[in-house]
């Protein structure tokens, strides 16, 4: 098995790379944590989001004080809400923007910050359509985090 489709097949990530740089060709990994893969997701995108949703989660229970279905409830929302915000994101037009980010929206809390996008450059939030939609009151989301969390970390 090649190392690519090794760490494709195994839902390890990072620690399937690992192993497959050593040589190793399998990863204790238990099934039932794997989520389910979508033909157009690429499994990377699928942990990235489970992993966000959990982050989000627990933030809202020790942060906020939510319960744990009031947690539940505000994510179901926020995956409803979050194709109307890709759509209508204004991030590709900002100065802080770069070329190698693919992803949008980042003041929605199932996205957040970017990882390629590390410097300010100037805002363009306040300006998008988004931004009275939703109530927001911060910037820079693409930099700092998500308008829930900068919201939270204030609290």
């Amino acid at each position: 098995m090649k190392r690519r489709e090794f760490v494709e097949k195994s839902g390890c990530g990072l620690a399937a790379a690992w192993l497959a740089s050593l040589g190793l060709t399998s990863c204790k990994k238990e099934e039932a944590a794997a989520p389910a893969m979508s033909p157009d997701q690429p499994p990377a995108e699928i942990a990235t989001a489970v992993d966000r949703k959990d982050v989000i989660k627990k933030l809202l229970m020790e942060k906020m004080g939510k319960t744990g279905e009031e947690a539940e409830a505000m994510i179901a929302e926020f995956e409803a809400k979050l194709p109307m915000v890709k759509e209508m994101c204004i991030c590709k037009g900002c100065p802080s923007y770069v070329a190698e980010e693919s992803e949008l929206g980042f003041c929605h809390p199932l996205i957040g910050k970017s990882a390629k996008i590390i410097e300010e450059k100037g805002c363009v939030c306040p300006t998008c359509p988004v931004y009275p939609q939703m109530g927001m009151k911060n910037g820079y989301y693409c930099t700092r985090m998500s308008e829930l969390e900068q919201e939270a970390a204030k609290a």
